[in-house]
């Protein structure tokens, strides 16, 4: 609880109140300098009862207690430390050398006039943002790595679309911060479209089976590795992260079964790394055999390329002719340019996944089914996005059911 004590003047004149709030004690039982401030008393305080006077006085010390709980004070020595970070930082702004992560600190460390909530708020937002670019030079990154970055968000990490765009918005302010501080010529975000929230209601794009057959149709005209992917995607309905992921011995070819256990990551600095999927639990999902007969291809061609460059056979199914792992974000990419060049509208990973979803529920499949081939945590999440699939489905079997009973 925070104490106070009275100030005078020189003319031993009461003017205010020190507030002091404890730190505790450090190792060796010494008492830690505690949070200090001087209040100073209302120009009508002598007017005042001495109840009101004490209320006041009492509200002055909770605030003070308040402040200091949520982080908004800060002794002498904690504000010199920070003093010598943003010299450190400034030092490097102006030797051309600073990164992303170390403009973001200085970026918090100017916004320290607004409330702790806000500065936490912002470095949580901030997170998957810092882990993509931390390392990376402020001036290399580009319109492209912003673009990939509110794809993954979107599509990898499949969050709300009112959530994407607070972290589109926290990025664009303080890129567009860093361009007023003279860190960068341009927002790289300027010319990123903002995710597009329909009156709150998720936005499931889909292909129609006509077009999904057109990309397997046209895929048959690219490089082997591609034509693998789009058929995956398409069949399995995996996230793009968990594609890139999968080794050759995640497969049984014999019964076509695929076991998900990993998730791909690229970050600067790191590479192409493995994480845990989305739900942080393992799942098999079954392929077709004509997506089975394509992955066959595809690694006996991957295996004679490589291995004739007498460098090791690739673990993983999804790499370069040189047997390195492809970044997660190229098949975003890839498929803008294949969407561009065969006249397919929006084409993108996650657009294949909702295809499946959606065909299958519209077909008949049950929703639990469906939730556990997609590794949805809840079957509640596969409800509250393909919902309209639900209800054409049900409004099928309601026909059905009617031609059975009803106009039998």
């Amino acid at each position: 609880m925070a104490s106070a004590t009275p100030v005078y003047n020189k003319d031993k004149e009461l003017t205010g109140y020190r507030i002091k709030v404890s730190r505790g004690y450090d190792a060796n039982g010494k008492q830690i300098t505690p949070y200090s401030t001087v209040w100073k008393l209302p120009e009508d305080w002598d007017k005042w009862a001495k109840k009101r006077q004490q209320k006041e006085l009492d509200i002055a010390k909770a605030n003070f207690q308040v402040a200091c709980d949520r982080g908004e004070v800060k002794t002498k020595e904690e504000i010199k430390a920070e003093k010598l970070e943003i010299a450190r930082l400034q030092a490097k702004k102006e030797a051309g050398k600073i990164i992303f992560f170390d403009a973001f600190e200085l970026y918090i460390s100017k916004t320290r006039k607004k409330k702790i909530n806000t500065i936490t708020g912002i470095r949580t937002t901030m997170k998957r943002a810092l882990t993509m670019f931390g390392n990376k030079k402020l001036e290399d990154i580009s319109e492209d790595n912003c673009q990939a970055y509110i794809d993954f968000l979107s599509y990898d990490c499949e969050l709300r679309i009112s959530t994407v765009r607070k972290h589109y918005a926290t990025l664009s302010a303080f890129l567009t911060w860093c361009v007023k501080q003279n860190l960068i010529a341009s927002n790289p975000m300027k010319n990123i479209e903002k995710p597009v929230d329909n009156e709150g209601e998720e936005k499931v794009e889909t292909f129609s089976v006509e077009e999904l057959k057109k990309i397997l149709l046209c895929s048959e005209k690219e490089p082997s590795m591609w034509q693998a992917m789009i058929y995956l995607l398409a069949d399995t309905g995996m996230r793009r992260g968990e594609a890139c992921g999968l080794r050759w011995a995640d497969i049984d070819f014999a019964s076509g079964r695929i076991h998900i256990v990993n998730n791909a990551q690229y970050t600067e600095g790191k590479g192409v790394y493995d994480t845990n999927t989305k739900s942080k639990k393992e799942r098999d999902v079954y392929a077709n055999p004509q997506v089975i007969e394509i992955l066959k291809k595809w690694k006996t061609l991957q295996k004679e390329v490589v291995e004739g460059q007498n460098l090791p056979t690739p673990k993983h199914i999804f790499t370069h002719l040189d047997g390195k792992r492809i970044n997660p974000q190229a098949p975003t990419a890839y498929l803008r340019k294949f969407g561009e060049k065969y006249g397919i509208e929006d084409c993108h990973p996650h657009k294949f996944r909702h295809t499946m979803a959606t065909i299958m529920i519209q077909s008949g499949a049950d929703i639990k089914t469906v939730s556990t081939k997609l590794g949805h945590r809840s079957i509640e999440i596969t409800l509250s996005l393909y919902c309209h699939s639900n209800k054409d489905a049900q409004q099928a079997a309601n026909e059905k059911f009617a031609s059975l009973v009803w106009n039998g």
